[in-house]
């Protein structure tokens, strides 16, 4: 997997990891707990209703997020470009989108299995 910036790039079919950790607007780390859920959402675009790929996460370690993406998540995705975002919705109630929406790039691979 590659990172650019917020934008994901990706080989269809394989194993990989994401780690979430939240800061306060002041810059300081604000651990995840017990109530709050991250979501990491994959969609065609923007515009589309058809969810492709979801993670919901509800437990934590280190107070951090690990969004585990496993073959069988892009294995029927077709090469190419997607839009994701990661939104969390905290035990207080609030809802942020800590990820804004940004590219996922589903990649082709040569050994496929």
């Amino acid at each position: 997997m590659k990172l650019s910036g917020y934008d994901i790039r990706m080989i269809r079919g394989d194993t990989e990891g994401i780690i979430v950790s939240v800061k306060t607007k002041d810059g300081e780390d604000k651990p995840l707990t017990e109530g709050d859920i991250i979501y990491l959402t994959v969609k065609k675009s923007i515009y589309a209703d058809e969810i492709l790929l979801q993670k919901v996460i509800t437990t934590f370690d280190d107070g951090k997020a690990h969004i585990n993406i496993s073959p069988s998540d892009t294995k029927g995705l077709r090469y190419g470009m997607y839009v994701y975002d990661i939104q969390m919705n905290s035990s207080a109630g609030a809802v942020k989108t800590i990820v804004p929406p940004s590219v996922f790039e589903v990649c082709g691979e040569v050994t496929y299995d």
